[in-house]
């Protein structure tokens, strides 16, 4: 039994070695590269989100009144 745990652990060792010896990026640089990943993907999800979701139609109503004010007034030099 001693030896089949011996030669289970030497085998695991050996998988670990070729394991670190194949990956592509060291520890730092592959956390780096995981986190921009993340970052990115959670923009991309955000810009599809807000696609996808409609907006306030009214509050667009309002803001395109207020411009439409502003720009009336400015033509009536009423200033503001």
């Amino acid at each position: 039994m001693g030896s089949f745990l011996c030669s289970g652990l030497i085998g695991l060792l050996i998988g670990l070695a070729g394991a670190l010896w194949y990956l592509p990026k060291s520890g730092r640089r592959l956390g780096d590269s995981l986190v921009r990943m993340a970052r990115q993907t959670t923009r991309t999800l955000q810009t599809q989100v807000e696609a996808a979701v409609p907006s306030d139609p009214v509050a667009e109503s309002i803001a395109q009144g207020k411009a439409a004010a502003r720009r009336r007034r400015d033509e009536l030099g009423l200033g503001g």
